[in-house]
């Protein structure tokens, strides 16, 4: 890639703001009610990064934490989630705990949550992650930095951290609820999309606004219009406060109307969440007996 800037003259979001409230109002609205089913419920557990972030953690806390997660999924029959998300310093413990299941072993890495200290530290970080085992590494973007509009750096930033992660998945956390306009969300979206993201992730879930409709309907239409320039496909990640089945299935509609059904896979769909498996076990409980 020349240049990042040439590369988003191409893309396009001045009637984004119109076609999003009237198709959340309208259209989207009108899909969950059908898309609100126990298939779809075991799809979000799927394509759930089970996590686990707080300053009170410890290895006890987090053993417990995952041991807890693989006896409700034996116990209540449900589908492995696709990752458990820590810190880096639990890498391998998570790792350790999770063998014999097909479960992945996420780090929020490069100095999350503000990413605000030097490039070099933030890939030391990463490095470590991985060597400890990681799978996936997810990374905040230089928010103050797609603010002021320089994208150049931010892209190469993030080129070095994909080169630092090489051969596992990354995700981009973009924070949406800092970036606050169209404009910014889309632009961040594809700027992780061509510094070689695997997944675009809304946020971190460590400031007040976290993911929104209206803001994943950004992220997928800009990964809409990649796909469609480059033929690649990126996948997305809401996180932040989705503590609902109801917020799940919304979000799910959303990327299915955009993006397609091929993007509802762990692949390509992902779902951060602390306490979403708790409501979905309720749910599919009450739809089995309304059923």
């Amino acid at each position: 890639m020349e240049n990042i800037l040439d590369a988003l003259a191409i893309y396009g979001y001045s009637n984004l703001e119109d076609r999003i409230e009237f198709e959340l109002d309208g259209v989207i609205e009108k899909e969950i009610a059908p898309a609100y089913c126990n298939e779809n419920f075991e799809l979000c557990v799927s394509c759930m990064d089970y996590t686990s972030l707080k300053v009170t953690d410890t290895e006890k806390s987090i053993m417990t934490f995952v041991s807890e997660l693989l006896k409700k999924l034996k116990k209540n029959t449900l589908p492995d989630v696709a990752s458990v998300c820590v810190f880096p310093r639990f890498t391998s413990l998570v790792k350790e705990n999770l063998v014999g299941t097909p479960i992945k072993t996420t780090v929020v890495g490069a100095c999350f949550p503000a990413a605000q200290t030097f490039l070099d530290v933030k890939l030391a970080e990463c490095k470590a992650a991985i060597a400890a085992g990681a799978d996936e590494v997810d990374v905040v973007i230089s928010v103050g930095d797609v603010l002021e509009r320089n994208y150049e750096k931010v892209y190469k930033e993030l080129v070095a951290i994909r080169e630092a992660c090489a051969g596992v998945i990354l995700k981009v956390i973009l924070e949406t609820g800092e970036l606050k306009t169209i404009e910014s969300v889309f632009n961040a979206s594809l700027i992780g999309a061509y510094a070689g993201a695997d997944f675009i992730k809304t946020s971190t879930g460590k400031v007040p606004v976290n993911a929104t409709p209206e803001t994943v309907y950004v992220i997928c239409e800009a990964l809409r219009q990649f796909h469609a320039q480059t033929g690649k496909m990126v996948g997305i990640k809401v996180a932040g406060g989705i503590t609902k089945i109801q917020n799940a299935i919304r979000y799910l509609t959303i990327v299915k109307h955009i993006l397609g059904e091929q993007w509802l896979t762990p692949a390509y769909f992902r779902i951060g969440t602390s306490q979403l498996l708790e409501d979905v076990l309720k749910e599919m409980k009450t739809v089995k007996i309304n059923g």
